[in-house]
């Protein structure tokens, strides 16, 4: 993305990502100072909880990180809170809820079984990704970008349909959707084909720079094939090295891809699960 947005002329935008997930993407461009800003949303009321507290009360999760034990009791005693589809109650403790099911739960799908299983029986345990110190360090490096970064909740393609040219001129939207194939295993709140369609006529409207990422499949080149398109290989970071063909299409008319088209990216797509999102008063 960072040689996508240097080829096209659009470092120092700002950088809207719809379904935030890891914000691995948009936190890096940030620091590496490609966009100015970071519009992050998430439909999943516990990713976007955690979010919002790692950029406005993040000194006060990292006090829950140190005040629990992420075990199998924890993890029963906040099982609840996995019920919730709006934003309610203690975004604190949402937040944590959020951190916790997606480090102590199988390739972090938050809804998932725990690591090792509810014998605990494996060589690992629920707690082997929840090293308290590691993740308050990443936490607070992720706050010192707080300034320049706005968290919210709601659903994506709403969000689409609202964004309005005039305020977007200077804005690049990263669009990258539930899986089409794989959705409905990894994340909570995976699309339906009428989804996918919703998804495609609000893009396809837009009048502003966008770019799509989303798992090869013909239904997604079918409803994406009036747009540029290319292929880069992407390189899992997951336990089991592997490759995926994914597809990138963008509206940005004769667009630049740079080397990224053989590029090998690196994507950390399941480290919090994906979403959808509107706005919600900081």
């Amino acid at each position: 993305m960072s040689q996508f947005l240097q080829a096209n002329g659009l470092v120092g935008s700002e950088f809207v990502e719809l379904y935030a997930g890891s914000a691995a993407l948009s936190l890096n461009l940030l620091k590496r100072g490609d966009v100015r800003s970071v519009l992050l949303f998430e439909r999943d009321p516990l990713v976007f909880a955690f979010w919002y507290c790692v950029f406005n009360q993040a000194e006060a999760l990292i006090k829950l990180i140190e005040q629990y034990e992420p075990t199998l009791k924890t993890r029963e005693n906040l099982r609840s809170l996995l019920e919730l589809d709006d934003v309610s109650g203690d975004l604190l403790l949402m937040g944590y809820a959020g951190l916790l099911f997606n480090r102590t739960s199988f390739s972090g799908v938050l809804h998932a079984g725990p690591i090792g299983g509810a014998g605990q029986k494996s060589r690992y345990k629920v707690d082997c990704r929840f090293n308290r110190a590691e993740i308050a360090h990443r936490i607070r490096v992720c706050a010192e970008l707080a300034p320049n970064v706005s968290v919210y909740f709601g659903d994506a393609v709403q969000a689409l349909k609202d964004a309005k040219s005039s305020i977007n001129d200077s804005r690049v939207f990263y669009v990258d959707p539930p899986y089409y194939v794989q959705g409905p295993r990894l994340y909570r709140y995976h699309y339906k084909f009428a989804d996918h369609i919703a998804l495609a006529q609000a893009l396809a409207a837009a009048n502003y720079r966008w770019m799509l990422s989303y798992d090869d499949h013909p239904a997604i080149r079918h409803l994406y094939r009036e747009f540029s398109l290319t292929q880069p290989s992407l390189r899992y970071s997951s336990k089991v090295p592997k490759k995926e063909i994914e597809l990138l299409f963008t509206n940005v008319k004769e667009p630049n891809f740079g080397s990224e088209a053989n590029a090998k990216w690196s994507v950390a797509r399941l480290e919090l699960g994906h979403g959808n999102a509107v706005r919600i008063a900081r």
